[in-house]
């Protein structure tokens, strides 16, 4: 069940670096010895019990079902489909046996084709358009890496194409940014249209930046020489991407009004009171009920605490990136998302304060804590709330993360259940979180 995504998106719907760093890095924080904040809730000296390992089957986890995307609007299938076509015309201009004087060249290019356009022949099993898109990007970036290397081997110097192609890129992304005016029908609608457009906006940004320079000598480093080639067609494809949906947004509305200064007052107004919110989560958390200096080092109670605390203070830090970026729909988006991880690491150290994650962990137990999840997620889309099926996004995203891993058997039975607890947690909080937005919104 491998997924080719974003994730909290996506570049687009919560793509956000931070929430990428998290799904990355559970399994390093869950083994820290104490969790800021929460001086109620010890782990001992550092060390993990170890019990019996639980060895889990590839289908303990199971599928959950993702609801219709949020986005407002159809996105043509011939966004993909161009994408598509550039990959696969980039990959045209290089042979399956590159005549390279270098053999050893020669062979890795080779091998980076076939391994390119397996991935272009593979089919994208993303389940939001905007996702789909984001597949064909990073594909697209992958076939021009290996086209900018064979060009470089084969004493074809590009530089100075690149630097133009760089410079049109910045230039249209730039205009492109400055006609953003969030016209929609209402606020929320504002919203759900434009944030994927700033996410994209924001890549393009991060791509067209000249960090990694085109070689004097591309001969002698052709494969760098392909790495920025890469860069730059997928800022290209970026910069495309947000114009073509913020477009097919706004076709066929009769006079959407801007919607700038409604987001902006709600982004300043969400900000605070995350902040707010984090505050009072974090002195309640460490207050009232300390356990006694019990030792919960090695059960699922430890790993859902560190769980939490990572996804709240990523979700934190997204809510401040946005609002410091001047990405007021972003800004609104990602502090529903902050606020229902603040309310489910709430929940989740109630929880163990009432003595509950203390079991050993077992397949019946995961399979319990999946159903669980599953059931949580469909209870926070059974309303048809767009805005709550965007905000249950990183829900979708935790969960699929963890059957990837179990599947590949690389996940631990205590990790995945504390995880899919989260991902109860969370989703139960989705409901209320998107209230709290919509009331500022409107």
């Amino acid at each position: 069940m491998s997924r080719e995504s974003t994730g909290r998106g996506s570049g687009s719907h919560g793509g956000s670096s931070s929430r990428r760093r998290f799904l990355a890095g559970v399994g390093a924080a869950v083994g820290t010895a104490a969790v800021a904040g929460c001086s109620g809730l010890p782990f001992g000296g550092g060390e993990e019990r170890r019990g019996s390992p639980v060895s889990l089957p590839s289908g303990a986890v199971g599928t959950v079902d993702w609801p219709a995307s949020p986005f407002p609007a159809t996105v043509p299938e011939s966004l993909a489909d161009a994408h598509e076509a550039r990959t696969r015309s980039l990959l045209d201009d290089v042979p399956a046996e590159p005549g390279i004087a270098n053999a050893a060249v020669a062979t890795e290019i080779g091998s980076d084709r076939e391994r390119a356009l397996e991935r272009a022949d593979a089919g994208v099993t993303a389940e939001w358009p905007v996702d789909v898109l984001s597949a064909w990007r990073r594909r697209r970036e992958d076939a021009a890496a290996v086209r900018g290397a064979y060009r470089a081997a084969t004493g074809v110097d590009d530089g100075a194409d690149l630097a133009a192609r760089r410079s049109a890129v910045r230039d249209a992304r730039g205009a492109l940014a400055a006609e953003v005016e969030y016209r929609a029908e209402s606020p929320v609608a504002a919203a759900l249209a434009y944030e994927p457009v700033e996410s994209l906006l924001a890549e393009c940004e991060r791509h067209v930046r000249p960090e990694l320079t085109y070689p004097a000598d591309p001969v002698a480093e052709p494969f760098r020489a392909g790495e920025a080639t890469a860069r730059v067609e997928r800022a290209r494809a970026t910069a495309d991407d947000a114009e073509s949906l913020r477009n097919a947004y706004l076709d066929g509305r009769d006079g959407p009004v801007p919607r700038w200064a409604s987001l902006v007052a709600a982004a300043d107004e969400l900000r605070g009171s995350v902040g707010r919110t984090r505050s009072t989560v974090r002195e309640r958390a460490g207050g009232d009920g300390p356990l006694g200096g019990e030792d919960l080092s090695g059960t699922v109670a430890q790993e859902l605490v560190a769980t939490g605390e990572l996804r709240t203070d990523s979700a934190v830090e997204d809510v401040e990136r946005a609002v410091d970026a001047g990405d007021c729909a972003t800004a609104v988006v990602e502090s529903g998302v902050a606020l229902a991880e603040l309310d489910a690491f709430r929940a989740a150290v109630g929880e163990i304060r009432d003595g509950e994650h203390r079991e050993a962990p077992s397949e019946s137990s995961v399979r319990s804590a999946a159903e669980r999840a599953r059931t949580a997620v469909g209870e926070a889309v059974a309303g048809d709330d767009p805005l709550a099926t965007r905000l249950v996004r990183p829900g979708l995203d935790g969960f699929e993360y963890v059957a990837d891993r179990v599947e590949e058997g690389y996940s631990s039975a205590r990790r995945t259940q504390a995880t899919l607890e989260y991902v109860a947690l969370y989703a139960a909080a989705v409901p209320a979180a998107s209230e709290f937005v919509r009331e500022r919104l409107d």
